[in-house]
């Protein structure tokens, strides 16, 4: 016989104990504004492919003559870009066992907000991929985002650089890591790169002030330009992070559906799927509508 003083631990003593289980927290999805942030259409049933054709501006008109013919006549052209909407989606299979047993939460309803969060992840880094794709670069590798570098950029977008497709149409848009807008941020708020410091005694009244206090909103304004944080641009190994300024016409997507989701049971593996899947396609319209915004982005703290 046993003897000695009866823990919660002693022999078989625990079985009889039930085992609770905090609720279950979710991970946080990144903000991922980028597909809101360009052109987007939704293409038409029995239709497979949308064609997004740019009209090429004509020459210049000429001074005329009076009673000499005009001669010269002007032709319409035209830019097309094609996109062809592929299938994109996940599925999560959950047992009717774990659905009987997790009763801390709603098991079903967390799958349905994790496939969704994908989702949007997804289209929002395909969108993100475009932005390695104009010419015109601003900063470079290794280089801090200063207000130089914003500036330049947006002269460079309403500059006449392209007479296909002529200036970038305002509004422009931002979308940038969150380190390159705290660099940006730390530029129009404190002094000059070598003097920087959070309470440094060159910090700026004013606009700058306003902007540094409630930057962390992550939609703010900077010559005129609102700026996203676009939380899935990632830091290469390098430390530095690709973002753009654009204007909203300069990349397109076509959507083909909603987001379909779907629910499935599976009799013999006593399991239920559930899926979400759309199609959409993305790409870029106009080059010198856009600039890369490459630039360091390492870790302030």
């Amino acid at each position: 016989m046993a003897t000695g003083l009866s823990v919660s631990s002693t022999s078989n003593l625990s079985n009889g104990q039930r085992i609770f289980i905090e609720s279950a927290k979710e991970s946080f999805e990144p903000a991922a504004p980028d597909p809101d942030l360009i052109e987007s259409e939704r293409i038409e049933a029995g239709v497979k492919q949308w064609d997004i054709s740019t009209f090429a501006r004509l020459s210049q008109a000429q001074a005329l003559t009076e009673g000499v013919d005009l001669s010269s006549v002007q032709q319409l052209a035209t830019n097309t870009l094609q996109l062809t909407p592929a299938e994109h989606g996940m599925i999560v299979t959950i047992s009717n066992r774990l659905k009987r047993r997790q009763g801390d939460s709603s098991v079903v309803g967390v799958a349905g907000r994790q496939i969704g969060g994908s989702l949007r992840r997804r289209m929002a880094n395909d969108v993100i991929a475009l932005y390695d794709g104009f010419s015109q670069g601003a900063a470079g590798a290794g280089t801090t985002l200063d207000i130089t570098h914003f500036r330049g950029s947006v002269a460079f977008l309403l500059t006449d650089n392209d007479s296909a497709v002529g200036p970038a149409p305002m509004p422009l848009t931002a979308a940038l890591h969150i380190e390159q807008i705290s660099d940006i941020i730390a530029d129009i708020s404190v002094g000059t790169p070598s003097t920087r410091t959070a309470d440094s005694a060159h910090s700026f009244m004013g606009l700058s002030e306003d902007l540094i206090q409630r930057w962390w909103r992550g939609s703010d304004r900077l010559y005129g330009i609102p700026i996203f944080h676009s939380g899935n641009i990632t830091i290469d190994s390098g430390n530095d992070a690709k973002g753009a300024i654009f204007a909203k016409e300069a990349l397109y997507m076509v959507v083909a559906n909603d987001a379909d989701v779907t629910e499935e049971d599976d009799n013999s593996l006593r399991a239920t799927e559930y899926g979400i899947f759309q199609e959409w396609a993305e790409g870029e319209r106009a080059d010198k509508h856009g600039v890369e915004v490459y630039s360091d982005a390492e870790a302030t703290l």
